[in-house]
């Protein structure tokens, strides 16, 4: 149920006479809140579909060649072999295992009589990187494509010598720009999911004075002053809690904006910002050292000067004090930047974080290791992070993700 927006938790100009401040909210939204809606979003549900789209190519045409494979079937032999007797079957025998022998023209399978057949397709995996994603993609692991990003290359920092490392970032770079491409692809074809009502009370609800062990007067119940949702992700999932009928408005919509931080689907004038965040890792310094260009190709620091998205998130946060609220989002090293600036940011009272489970089993200590990762001040961080006794799951579409 939306709650009742009451001129007692709105800060008027009598309260901020008697000393009560103003607070804004600040949201966090990631991966995690996609997946609430019953989305199919994550990276292993992407490279699933690439290499379905790949091989259901070759099928059709006899061959599928990009910058990433090569696939050519081979129409004498069967898919039917036995263990596998659909295209289907053979996927999953795949992807249960990493993808490992998928170029191999013998596919061993375990637990049965029939461990040696022909593969009816030729793979050939023309990326290093790309088959390093396959071989953490399956059904018991799950594989962060910017994190890999960033390990590859500082394993051409180390390894390639100075003549060959312009070269080799070229030949990443060009396959990472078609992964780019082939994400968006597949995303742009997720259709927006039906709002979930429960997100309401969470977006349209006060801030909790109990919450904020900073020295703070406010209300035991107060409404941001401001807030602003920091959308990490690509979709439009957020869009569908602020209606463009105008009889939604107000009071709902009051004072919210949305920033899409890392751009918009089919949108050239907010591209798409995928790559890899942390200019606090000792590695980086090393690569602003590096006479070989390349290194900061898909650096996100660089691309957030494409558009004022950043600049319009730093007007927020230094505009007032605010309450972080993660929705879905991991708190990872990929944004660890932006996130160390904003966490350990002065006008930052509280963190409070959404999880995914239950009172049992959930993602809360996870998330906040994650986040303790970017604070330099650790005493600073145990003050403004909300306790799990205070803070509540995320609403769920579906039962798990």
């Amino acid at each position: 149920m939306i709650p009742s927006i009451t001129q007692k938790t709105r800060v008027t100009s009598s309260d901020k006479k008697n000393g009560i401040e103003p607070v804004n909210r600040l949201f966090l939204i990631g991966n995690g809140f996609d997946c609430a809606h019953g989305l199919q979003t994550s990276y292993n549900h992407f490279i699933l579909w690439y290499v379905t789209y790949c091989f259901t190519q070759a099928d059709e045409k006899g061959e599928y060649n990009d910058p990433l494979i090569n696939i050519h079937r081979h129409k004498h032999i069967s898919i039917d072999s036995g263990y596998i007797k659909t295209f289907k079957d053979y996927l999953n025998h795949f992807y249960e295992c990493g993808f490992s022998g998928l170029d191999q023209q013998r596919i061993h399978f375990k637990n049965t009589l029939n461990t040696n057949v022909h593969n009816p397709y030729a793979v050939n995996i023309l990326s290093g990187f790309f088959r390093r994603l396959l071989s953490k993609c399956s059904n018991t692991n799950w594989v962060e494509i910017e994190n890999e990003y960033y390990t590859f290359l500082k394993e051409i920092l180390y390894s390639e010598k100075l003549e060959k490392r312009s070269a080799v970032l070229e030949d990443l770079h060009t396959r990472f720009a078609f992964i780019i491409q082939m994400l968006e692809k597949y995303l742009v074809q997720i259709p927006v999911p039906e709002p979930i009502e429960g997100y309401r009370s969470i977006i349209d609800g006060p801030i909790l004075a109990r919450d904020i062990v900073s020295p703070v007067k406010m209300k035991e119940e107060q409404l941001p002053n401001e807030t602003l949702i920091l959308n990490f992700n690509y979709t439009p999932t957020i869009n569908a809690y602020f209606p463009k009928d105008p009889k939604f408005v107000a009071p709902y919509n009051l004072n919210k904006r949305i920033n899409f931080i890392h751009g918009e689907l089919s949108t050239p004038e907010n591209p798409i910002i995928f790559g890899f965040g942390d200019e606090l890792d000792k590695d980086y310094e090393k690569m602003e050292l590096e006479k070989s260009k390349g290194f900061f190709a898909y650096i996100k620091s660089f691309w957030y000067f494409k558009t004022s998205n950043y600049h319009n998130m730093i007007r927020f946060i230094d505009s007032g004090k605010f309450q972080i609220c993660v929705l879905g989002h991991s708190c990872g090293l990929s944004d660890r930047t932006m996130l160390n600036m904003i966490f350990e940011h002065s006008n930052c009272i509280s963190i409070k974080i959404y999880y995914h489970g239950n009172q049992n089993e959930n993602n809360y200590t996870e998330i906040t290791q994650n986040i303790s990762r970017h604070f330099r001040n650790k005493p600073d961080m145990r003050k403004k992070i909300v306790p799990f006794d205070k803070t509540e799951p995320m609403p769920q579409a579906i039962n798990d993700y």
